[in-house]
């Protein structure tokens, strides 16, 4: 590369702002090789699941009801390896990895489960990530109270080990700039924006919901951008990894205009392979190529820091695109007539 690529966070000198994130693709050693000869500054694994590792300390003691108890599936086990396969591979990983491993954790309640971040770092891992679920049940839970719990566990977390820990958040708060501030006082190294969320549906014919998970739509990138502009409002300092959509370099670009630190790379991998990772990598080195900055740094250094600072900036950004103009940019594509029937779908 011409240009420096090495990027911080979580207070690690990373040589490329471009992670993969978590999935079951980390595992796989030899697909990590992959990614990381493509140019990956990090590889996340996959989460490990609060059900997992609660199931694991009851069977000890109740085998009878550990399933029940814990609401573990022997698919979860094949999602992420399982409570001990899952050590091992960190330690594997880190055998052949030139690059940091970040270990994670899913989970949405305190308990001795939360023990099990010990056991991620001696296996070696550099960092963890904590995907903090909003498991909401109680309809008289108000969101203070929801925060609160969800900075609990963060805080438990971060007393229990010594290697950075990141909170993997979804968009669902009312401001984001104070779930920052909040989550920077209990101790998280940074924060990753956002996370996935499985897709609710219905079936008309049962009546019934479904849920699945899908790959990340390639239109999502403003979210995002918008959630790192009102982190970042919280606190300048922490480190931050735009998530969920990002697929190109001028993605990634854009993240890091907005304030991201780096930024993480998933569905794009499984749609394209590790090649996506070299193609965003060489796409970033000749933009600032091209802006004739020598380094990511300087290209950070040089972005805008302070985007809306009063209620006057911050009622523009919508008021202002919504009476500029009388049409509106359509992002759904025209489907032809002849290829479509009465209502437009494709046939």
């Amino acid at each position: 590369m011409s240009c420096e690529l090495t990027t911080k966070y979580l207070g690690l000198e990373l040589v490329s702002p471009v992670l993969v994130g978590a999935c079951p693709l980390n595992t796989q050693p030899e697909t990590v090789r992959q990614l990381v000869g493509a140019g990956a500054g990090a590889i996340v694994l996959p989460s490990m699941l609060q059900e997992q590792v609660v199931h694991r300390l009851i069977k000890s003691t109740d085998p009878a009801n550990a399933v029940q108890r814990s609401g573990y599936q022997p698919q979860q086990d094949r999602y992420n390896g399982g409570t001990e396969e899952y050590l091992r591979t960190i330690e594997r990983l880190k055998d052949i990895c030139t690059v940091p491993v970040f270990g994670s954790l899913n989970g949405s309640s305190p308990g001795q489960w939360l023990e099990y971040a010990k056991e991620v770092e001696s296996a070696g891992a550099d960092a963890l990530e904590f995907n903090l679920q909003q498991a909401v049940f109680d309809p008289l839970e108000t969101s203070n109270d929801v925060e609160s719990r969800m900075c609990e566990l963060v805080r438990q977390v971060s007393e229990l080990v010594s290697i950075p820990v990141a909170a993997k958040i979804s968009q669902r708060y009312t401001n984001l700039s104070s779930m920052t501030t909040q989550l920077q006082k209990v101790g998280v190294s940074g924060l990753v924006l956002f996370t996935h969320l499985p897709q609710w549906d219905i079936s008309t014919d049962r009546k019934h919901w479904t849920i699945h998970w899908e790959l990340s739509p390639i239109n999502t990138l403003g979210g995002i951008l918008e959630g790192i502009v009102r982190a970042r409002a919280g606190d300048e300092s922490v480190s931050i990894a735009a998530s969920g959509g990002i697929s190109t370099a001028e993605d990634s670009i854009k993240s890091m205009i907005a304030g991201a630190n780096a930024v993480m790379v998933t569905s794009a991998v499984y749609r394209e392979g590790p090649d996506v990772i070299r193609d965003i990598v060489d796409g970033i080195t000749q933009h600032l190529e091209s802006t004739q900055f020598q380094t990511l740094q300087a290209f950070r250094d040089a972005c805008p820091t302070n985007h809306w600072d009063d209620e006057k900036s911050v009622r523009l950004e919508y008021v202002d695109p919504l009476t500029r103009s009388d049409t509106y940019f359509d992002p759904t594509p025209l489907v032809s007539q002849h290829s479509g029937d009465s209502y437009g779908h494709p046939n």
